[in-house]
């Protein structure tokens, strides 16, 4: 048993030398192609901007580790640095460009949007979005396009804004009322915790936006939310908490497998959660439209999901494959 353990702790000894020898030969290559000399025709290669001193093959991941939150360490670094825009490079080949002058910011945002327009793929990002499949966290791309288009065109106008306004207001009410009543529990009034009961009252405005119903379960007699109106907002926080969040994985993708800040096990329970409580009602509402008795296609849609369901291209086909509604209703 003894000698069975040893030749697994040598094993894995073994495997993270040649992780760490394969790092240094791909950090050496890179170096010595980087300092190749260029051609007269080429292009004029611009110094970078400042930035701190990186360490070989990890950049200064190590200083984002150390120094949370990262962007209060990054805006003292370039105050130390007197700079209004710094490069800090993280693992081998990816450099954050951070910006506090809003003249160097418009550069950016606005005369060169297209350039800077795209989105980082993270493994967080991946696993929300499926696949990239919807608009959010799409890369700029053909699939980002087409999503955009749909959104613009049928979710995010004001004709659809108005339309899910009695919704958003029965809303309005439905919290008034959970407050009340337990402001008026008893006799006396309760406590009532205002953090929580706004967290349900967006969860039950996505809901009735989304799939034209308050409760996934029955809910309770005073209003509030059920169990699994609970775990819909939970697993919701849970995913705006690690959107983007630095990740170690994110920018040595070698190390992904060992998930070292464990938010691909933590966004991967809240992703269970939401496609427990969407899919379902996805799948009934798909057949319902595409599948059920032809006068369904013919009425009026009745929520967000009726309309990205009912979408049609130019031949009368479905306009959205099921991945992408799913996609797109998760991070809507």
């Amino acid at each position: 048993m003894e000698g069975s353990n040893h030749e697994a702790s040598l094993l894995v000894m073994i495997f993270f030398m040649l992780l760490l020898v394969i790092s240094v030969i791909k950090y050496l290559f890179h170096k010595i192609m980087d300092e190749k000399p260029h051609s007269s025709n080429a292009a004029v290669l611009v110094p970078l901007p400042p930035g701190p001193s990186p360490w070989p093959i990890l950049g200064c991941i190590p200083e984002m580790l150390r120094n949370r939150p990262t962007y209060k360490w990054i805006h003292t670094l370039m105050k130390e640095l007197d700079t209004d825009i710094a490069c800090i490079r993280l693992g081998t080949s990816t450099h954050v460009i951070s910006v506090t002058s809003p003249e160097i910011a418009r550069e950016f945002l606005k005369k060169h949007d297209k350039v800077f327009a795209s989105r980082p793929l993270t493994g967080v990002t991946r696993l929300i979005s499926r696949d990239y499949k919807e608009t959010a966290f799409a890369p700029w791309s053909d699939q980002w396009k087409k999503m955009r288009r749909v959104l613009v065109s049928n979710v995010l106008n004001r004709s659809t804004l108005a339309w899910l306004l009695p919704k958003r207001t029965q809303e309005a009410d439905n919290l008034v009322r959970f407050v009340y009543n337990h402001s008026s529990a008893k006799g006396e009034g309760e406590v009532v915790n205002v953090r929580i009961a706004a967290q349900q009252y967006i969860g039950g405005v996505m809901r009735k936006m989304m799939f034209g119903k308050r409760y996934f379960g029955e809910g309770k007699e005073d209003g509030g939310p059920g169990r699994e109106e609970e775990e819909h907002v939970e697993a919701v926080i849970v995913m705006l908490l690690h959107i983007y969040a630095f990740s170690v994985s994110d920018f040595l993708p070698w190390l992904r497998w060992l998930d070292l800040d464990g938010h691909q096990r933590i966004v991967g329970k809240a992703v269970k959660v939401m496609k427990k409580l969407h899919d379902p009602i996805i799948k009934d509402r798909i057949r319902e439209w595409r599948e059920g008795d032809p006068s369904i296609s013919r009425r009026t849609p009745n929520d967000l999901l009726d309309v990205l369901v009912s979408l049609k291209d130019s031949d009368g086909t479905p306009l959205l494959s099921d991945d992408e509604i799913r996609a797109q209703i998760m991070v809507n």
